[in-house]
């Protein structure tokens, strides 16, 4: 019974939320992201799509593709 406020503790603090990947067209020059690989704004997509988080994309400044929201 002394350990579970401790087991606790270190149970919690281990915990790392799964973040969501999004997709981009090319490592730069992108304006949006997108949630689905198969969506309709990377239809004119020359480059190779990478998979990045959602909050990395917003840190390079993009926005949500407008199919999408």
């Amino acid at each position: 019974m002394k350990y579970a406020p401790l087991l606790l503790l270190m149970f919690l603090t281990s915990f790392h939320p799964v973040e969501t990947k999004v997709y981009i067209c090319g490592p730069v020059g992108a304006k949006k992201y997108h949630y689905n690989e198969n969506c309709r704004g990377l239809t004119a997509c020359r480059h190779e799509l990478t998979k990045v988080s959602v909050s990395r994309a917003q840190g390079y400044g993009l926005t949500l593709c407008g199919w999408e929201d």
